[in-house]
């Protein structure tokens, strides 16, 4: 992420993006005009740098005027979105055409939080934690500093110790036990960043339910049943290789879709992966059908285009796809086309990540293999995947036999 980014630069670059997207002229100008907004915005309150706090209170600003009448609701969704390919930008020195879903989430009132929870929020970043991971501390501290504006106080200082307990104790009326447990990780780390460790920190919860959760993973008979459907021409050239992907590697959606042209070495049969999660490199072999797949994919059906990035959508701007919903869409259509999983069963490129970790370990692939290629950070993750081998599950059943019997209602 970008730090000291001024805004003027940061606003010059995004309108550059914008115009390899090939959209009207009339809405270029309209960013254009937008981004004089919010440069005018931030001048007002003497900021001429790009932060996560500014564009929280041009967002604040913008609900507020929307609110009064003052702008309609199609202008509120383009200010939105003008203000989040900033933020997205100057994260990841890129932008994605794609559809945000907005929710007007309350933020603190206090100026001391504010500022506290922006400079957290940075520092995660700062640190190269994932998306997914900013946003649910993110969320976690909103919530705990909220509760505690709810209950008088407007400083971490102020706050009493038993406003920690308290705070997890209100969560449970929504939040699974399950789900406390990530809440409770992420107040640590605010705590621990905000300087209030030794007073607040051994109040938060230190033991929580952890999840074993039941790992979905395909049938035998879903399995031909897709492999059948991939063999014909129902399915997009695309959405083949994707699935193969899925299936073969276990790899995520996110890493499929950021999957570069020249990430594949058509010479040695490999592909080299970053993960988007753990930031690890490592390569991956390329095994003939996927090969075979992506290069009739990228032949015959993707679009003529500078992108570097493999999948692009179908239809102009070519831009590449999103990560989950764009799989998770493409994935249903094809379970559909293929008659499985026509109702409420899990579905999704995590169905085949599951599938390929369970086929992996029942022909005897090493676990911290299956571990490295699934891109699990902590190696026991991967045992849950135990659970799916019935065969060596068996082998740990205990015999009957050998345990006595003074009833006569087992022989």
């Amino acid at each position: 992420m970008h730090t000291n980014l001024l805004l003027e630069d940061l606003t010059k670059r995004v309108l550059q993006e914008i115009g390899k997207f090939g959209l009207g002229v009339e809405t270029n100008r309209q960013y254009r005009r937008t981004y004089d907004r919010i440069k005018e915005f931030a001048a007002a309150r003497n900021m001429d740098s790009f932060s996560d706090g500014l564009v929280e209170r041009f967002l604040e600003d913008v609900e507020k005027r929307y609110k009064a009448g003052a702008i309609g609701h199609s202008r509120r969704n383009h200010l939105r979105r003008a203000s989040l390919l900033l933020k997205e930008y100057a994260m990841n020195e890129a932008i994605e055409w794609k559809p945000y879903v907005f929710q007007h989430q309350p933020n603190p009132a206090s100026q001391e939080f504010l500022l506290l929870h922006s400079r957290f929020i940075d520092n995660l970043r700062l640190y190269g934690r994932s998306e997914n991971t900013i946003q649910s501390c993110n969320n976690s501290v909103r919530q705990f500093l909220l509760f505690l504006e709810d209950n008088g106080f407007s400083t971490l200082s102020m706050a009493t110790t038993d406003m920690v307990p308290s705070f997890f104790q209100h969560l449970l009326a929504t939040y699974s036990p399950t789900s406390i447990r990530t809440v409770a990780s992420n107040i640590r780390s605010f705590l621990r960043f905000s300087g209030n460790e030794e007073r607040l920190l051994p109040a938060v919860p230190s033991r929580c339910a952890r999840s074993k959760p039941i790992i979905p993973i395909l049938s035998e008979k879903e399995n031909d049943a897709l492999r059948r459907v991939l063999q014909t021409q129902k399915v997009p050239l695309r959405d083949k290789a994707i699935i193969l992907l899925a299936l073969r590697t276990g790899l995520r959606a996110v890493d499929i879709v950021r999957m570069k042209l020249r990430d594949i070495d058509w010479v040695n049969d490999t592909i080299s992966i970053v993960q988007s999660k753990r930031g690890a490199s490592f390569k991956i072999p390329l095994t003939a059908d996927v090969g075979n797949a992506l290069s009739a994919y990228i032949l015959n059906e993707r679009p003529k285009t500078d992108n570097p990035c493999i999948f692009l959508r179908f239809q102009a701007p070519f831009i590449p796809l999103s990560d989950h919903s764009a799989c998770y869409a493409l994935v249903r259509r094809t379970f559909h086309r293929a008659g499985i999983r026509l109702n409420n069963e899990r579905k999704g490129i995590h169905v085949m990540r599951h599938s390929a970790a369970s086929r992996m370990l029942s022909r005897g692939v090493p676990v911290t293999t299956i571990s490295s290629m699934l891109g699990h950070s902590n190696k026991s993750s991967t045992d849950v995947y135990l659970s799916t081998d019935e065969e060596r599950m068996r082998e740990c059943a205990l015999s009957l036999e050998e345990i006595p019997m003074n009833c006569g209602g087992l022989k």
